[in-house]
């Protein structure tokens, strides 16, 4: 399967104002890449460019070792010729088409012979598990069976990259789950190179091999899900990633002097500290180390809890969020003594850079991971 590389990407419209600015980016051979950010960061209209939807303002793009975009060659290879498979948001069916004249509608304009066709066909509806589906049409279908038909469509084309554009944000919660899942062994199945299109941090973080952060048309990191999650570039990715979002104290405060300490380490450079929710561990008894927080209120998320705590100082109190998946045995009010995973800790600069510091990076046989959180 190819791979993507986008060197110096940039779109401008109208207006001259840049909605993608110099964006480099590879994705290699067989990769799980993500494009995540939030709405009007750029990562649909990268997508669009590399489908050959939209020609680039400056930069290029190239698929297999082949340009198929260049402002500075002068050269577009228009979408039909790209190889690519294209799912939106939107699954776009053809309503007066069965569902097996809506998947090898693109077989037939490849002119592919009559038994070759209905090979693939059939292959690739087993392999969607809609083969029971083939002379329904899509007002027959439900949400996460247009999904199917429209994938299978993309598929059946043997397509050497598939693109996909938040294609699962129109279904309810339990069907987005089930439709995670599919994605995921379709791409251990298939190994097709895979660029995915999401707002969701779940959906990147459960999907991706690699995933690149975006925010005001630029890349912000690029990186394994663990990376992005563990080490985060910026304050940005930081407080993007996370479900409740990282804690940031400012430098200068009592409660930033204690966590440094636990640090190991003094905070000239830094003008912040990032503390992960699941990185506090209250506990009922002081001890070496442990920082007094009182307990302000338990909210119950369904697989967990998240608990306010307050930080009393003379600067006036702190609140920081604290995340666990057991039942917390403590009353709103209580006074709590938190212990706190250094791993949990990172530094940022006056820019909003991080920082690395001594005991601040997580350890190889202890990385505080999102994935290992939630991949169960």
């Amino acid at each position: 399967m190819p791979g993507i590389h986008l060197s110096q990407l940039t779109k401008r419209y109208a207006r001259g104002e840049a909605v993608v600015r110099g964006v480099s980016l590879t994705v290699e051979d067989g990769d799980f890449m993500c494009l995540l950010g939030p709405s009007g960061c750029g990562k649909t209209t990268i997508l669009r460019m590399i489908a050959g939807l939209e020609q680039v303002s400056g930069g290029e793009i190239a698929i297999g070792g082949r340009y198929v975009d260049s402002a500075a060659r002068g050269l577009f290879v228009p979408a039909e010729k790209r190889g690519l498979g294209l799912v939106f948001q939107s699954y776009a069916l053809w309503p007066h088409m069965t569902v097996a004249r809506n998947i090898d509608f693109g077989l037939r304009l490849a002119k592919l012979p009559t038994a070759e066709r209905e090979a693939r066909l059939v292959r690739v509806m087993e392999r969607l598990r809609i083969a029971g589906l083939a002379e329904r049409y899509p007002g027959q279908l439900s949400g996460g069976q247009q999904q199917r038909v429209a994938l299978a469509r993309a598929l059946a084309v043997n397509p050497g990259v598939l693109l996909l554009d938040e294609p699962l944000s129109n279904l309810d919660a339990t069907l987005r789950l089930q439709m995670r899942e599919e994605l995921s062994r379709l791409h251990r199945e298939f190994g097709t190179t895979i660029v995915f299109v999401t707002h969701d941090q779940w959906e990147a973080m459960t999907l991706a091999t690699r995933i690149a952060v975006m925010n005001g048309g630029e890349v912000q990191q690029v990186g394994s899900p663990d990376q992005i999650y563990g080490q985060p570039a910026n304050r940005f990715v930081a407080g993007f990633i996370g479900s409740p979002p990282i804690n940031m104290i400012a430098t200068g405060t009592a409660l930033a002097d204690a966590l440094a300490g636990l640090l190991g380490t003094a905070l000239p450079r830094a003008a912040a500290i990032g503390l992960r929710p699941e990185g506090i561990m209250p506990m009922a008894e002081p001890g070496p180390g442990r920082i007094a927080l009182d307990l302000r209120a338990v909210l119950p998320t369904g697989g967990g809890w998240i608990m306010e705590l307050l930080h009393a100082s003379v600067e006036g109190p702190t609140l920081l969020h604290a995340m666990t998946h057991q039942p917390p045995p403590w009353r709103a009010g209580q006074r709590l003594h938190a212990e706190l995973r250094p791993e949990a800790l990172h530094l940022f600069d006056a820019t909003g850079q991080r920082i690395p510091a001594d005991g601040q990076t997580p350890r190889a046989d202890r990385p505080l991971a999102f994935t290992s959180l939630f991949r169960n």
